[in-house]
Order: C-alpha cells, then sequence, then structure tokens
C-alpha cells in the first residue's frame, strides 16, 4: 500500500516550492448536498421537459430552456398554439425548478459560514492559486473573507445593478472556476460579470437574476468528460481557467476530488503539465487502491513521469 502523509508533513516535505491547488467536490460536501442540481429540482422523472435532459444528453438547464423556447416559436409558426403554450409553459417550470434545486442544495447566505471560513483559508494560505471543479459559492465566500489573500479577478471592476464586472485576470486572479460558479454570469457584451448577494443573500440574488432576468449562471453541470470539455470551450473564461490549470508548475495538490473518469480532462491535463510532484488527498484510505490505480492509468496514459503521494484529507482541518 501507498505511503499516506499527513497534510504538514507534505507541506513540509515540499518547503519553499511553489504550490497550487485543485479542490473538488469533497471540499464542499459538509455543507453542499453535492448530487447534481437536475437530482435536487424536483423535475418528476416521467415528465416529458425532464425526459429532454436525457433526450439531449446534458444536465445543463439553460440549454434545455432555450430548446423549449425554440420549440415553441417553431410550433406557433406551424399554427400549433396549443403545443406553444405547453412548450412555453414547461420551460418556465425547468427554470423555476433550477432556483429550487440550488436553493434545495446550498447553504443561504454567508453568516452561516462565518465560524469555519478563517480555517479554510489558513488551510489554504500555503497555495498561490487555488482551482476549483465545484461551482458552489463556498470559495467565494472564502475569498470575500480572506483579507485580499485570494482574488477571482473583480478587483477594480464596477459594481452596477447588483453585479460587478468585466473580469480581468490581472486584477489579483489566483482563483479559477474551471466549471463555472453560481455566482458567474455572461454579460450580452461576451463579458463575465459576477453576481453581488442582496440583502437576503448570494442564492436569493442568483434566484432572483434566474426567474426575472432569464440569465443563467456560467457553470459546467455534464455527466461525462467529453461535455464538460465542450462546455469549458464554448466560454472565454472556462477555457481561460482550464488553460491555467494546464500550465501549472512547481508542487500540486488535489484535495475532495475521487479522480474519476468523468474528470478525466483534469487529470489529463495535470499530467501533461509541468507541476515536479502531485500530492493526492485522500478521506477514505479503502479507496486509496482504486483511486491509486486511477492515477496510475492517467499517469501513464500521458505518458508522465510526475509522481504522486497521497495525503490524509482529514488532517487538513479545512472546516474546523
Amino acid at each position: 500500500m501507498p505511503e499516506v502523509l499527513s497534510f504538514d508533513k507534505a507541506l513540509k516535505q515540499i518547503g519553499a516550492e511553489p504550490c497550487s491547488i485543485l479542490l473538488g467536490n469533497g471540499f464542499s460536501s459538509r455543507y453542499c448536498a453535492y448530487t447534481t442540481l437536475l437530482e435536487k429540482s424536483g423535475l418528476p422523472i416521467d415528465a416529458p421537459c425532464r425526459r429532454l435532459f436525457d433526450r439531449m444528453d446534458t444536465k445543463n438547464f439553460e440549454q434545455v430552456i432555450r430548446a423549449l423556447e425554440d420549440a415553441s416559436v417553431i410550433a406557433r409558426t406551424y399554427g400549433n398554439d396549443e403545443q406553444a403554450d405547453i412548450l412555453v409553459r414547461d420551460a418556465e417550470l425547468v427554470r423555476k425548478d433550477l432556483i429550487t434545486a440550488i436553493q434545495a442544495a446550498h447553504p443561504t447566505h454567508l453568516d452561516k459560514m462565518l465560524d469555519v471560513i478563517p480555517s479554510c483559508v489558513e488551510f489554504l494560505n500555503p497555495f498561490k492559486c487555488v482551482f476549483t471543479t465545484n461551482y458552489d459559492l463556498l470559495l467565494y465566500w472564502v475569498v470575500i473573507k480572506s483579507g485580499g489573500r485570494f482574488g477571482d479577478g473583480f478587483l477594480n471592476a464596477k459594481d452596477a445593478d447588483g453585479f460587478r464586472g468585466p473580469f480581468q485576470e490581472d486584477n489579483r486572479c489566483n482563483v479559477y472556476n474551471v466549471h463555472g460558479g453560481l455566482q458567474l454570469f455572461v454579460r450580452t457584451d461576451g463579458e463575465l460579470s459576477k453576481r453581488l448577494a442582496g440583502p437576503d443573500g448570494g442564492i436569493e440574488a442568483i434566484g432572483r437574476t434566474i426567474a426575472e432576468q432569464k440569465r443563467f449562471p456560467l457553470y459546467v453541470a455534464e455527466g461525462n468528460t467529453e461535455s464538460k470539455q465542450r462546455r469549458i470551450h464554448e466560454s472565454r473564461y472556462l477555457t481561460l481557467c482550464f488553460q491555467r490549470l494546464k500550465e501549472s508548475s512547481g508542487c500540486f495538490f488535489v484535495y475532495g476530488s475521487a479522480a474519476a473518469d468523468n474528470d478525466a480532462h483534469i487529470y489529463d491535463a495535470l499530467f501533461r503539465s509541468k507541476i515536479k510532484h502531485l500530492y493526492f488527498c485522500i478521506y477514505d484510505q479503502s479507496e486509496l487502491p482504486s483511486i491509486d490505480g486511477r492515477l496510475s492509468n492517467y499517469q501513464k496514459s500521458n505518458s508522465s513521469k510526475i509522481p504522486y503521494t497521497f495525503v490524509d484529507s482529514k488532517s487538513a482541518g479545512v472546516w474546523e
């Protein structure tokens, strides 16, 4: 069995070497119900609008809503007003259930996390860059309370109508949302802005944006690595984040990930990068053989000589 280091021992082993980290679902699982938003939506499994997700092979609400709205225009043009009305109604149902899913899966407000955010900031302090495949708001809230240690590229952006933007990488950006985030919205000019929390909190503000403005967060919810890659390449911001991941150097930690096949694009990028050593944090050591096998396969399939070492996730004390 491979050796499993404590988090502190791994950091001592690295010394002064520059280091970055990738956060996966396990980073958020204590506070977010990290099933897919589709599973939390409450859409009946036999409803046509729910089956449309399967037919289109997607978990992207915006894509399905647009398909329904486009189909309603076609139906009405061909004189089928009754069918058009059904499609419009279903598009609104899917939009409302996206809001329901976000609210069901996520803490409602930053204030509910204030007691544990300092320990998370301490956990992240050793890292020069933070990448995440999560699209919840937890890391965003940590960034807000990090005292300027971390930035998301909106430092000198302007506030208007509840948003801050545009994103600029040279505005202190060392946090990269590789799969997007619920706080991120693409503007009509193609630039990226982030939703600011209103008096009821960030989740309520996002819900109002979806319901009232019919705008959708930029996030990757697809189920397989190929679909995730396509979604990433559709966005300038996501493409930039993924490019920065591929350019990683120094030592690199992964926390909260199972290295599963649906994130193969992430591990292919890491094992093709310029990193010197990969430290993979593992929560359940009974899963070590299977995860070791997956990492070994990524390493071999990319003809990589990058070594990897396992680290005990619990010893990091992320939310304590």
